[in-house]
């Protein structure tokens, strides 16, 4: 009797090859299409935030008058931490993608109500810490009562997201997610 050996119809390597090959591509131009690069400004902009907002506080232990002022300028956001001396420290962050807001002592969602709560560069928005360390007052200059004393803490959202908010408790310690009261 002789041994037929049947054949299995299936992919060649070189087949398996090209097809990957193929979906890479059309996954490397999905990825720019839907990856822009401002995609990352916001996220950028909150990490820098929480960055120099815990700089400030740690300045402002032992000193009086620090201040920390954030003001989109140009195309550019801007942090910055000002003393009686002056400018202590300022990081400027891209501006594409990202609509700052903020308030002191409303905490529970990232609404912006008649707009006196956008942070602008007539309109930024300043923290004071005292020399423990802690928020005194502050907000977002032209709202009403402004400077407004910090009882709750302070919040900054990014595109009215909130994950994207950056929060203050009352003892002036930043951090990212939902605001506590």
């Amino acid at each position: 009797m002789p041994n037929h050996k049947t054949q299995t119809d299936g992919f060649s390597v070189i087949e398996l090859v090209i097809v990957i090959f193929v979906i890479g591509i059309v996954a490397a131009v999905a990825m720019t299409r839907t990856l822009r690069s401002d995609t990352y400004n916001a996220i950028i902009a909150r990490d820098q935030l929480v960055s120099i907002a815990r700089s400030a506080q740690q300045k402002a232990i032992g000193r009086s008058d620090v201040s920390l002022h954030i003001q989109p300028i140009g195309n550019s956001l801007q942090f910055r931490i000002e003393d009686e001396t002056g400018v202590v420290e300022t990081i400027n962050t891209d501006l594409a993608a990202v609509i700052p807001t903020g308030d002191v002592n409303q905490l529970a969602s990232c609404n912006v109500v008649g707009g006196e709560s956008v942070v602008s560069l007539a309109t930024p928005m300043v923290l004071n810490y005292n020399e423990l360390g802690d928020l005194l007052d502050g907000g977002v200059t032209g709202a009403p009562g402004f400077p407004e004393d910090v009882s709750t803490g302070a919040r900054l959202c990014i595109n009215n997201d909130p994950a994207m908010s950056v929060c203050f408790s009352p003892s002036g310690f930043a951090y990212v997610g939902a605001c506590v009261e």
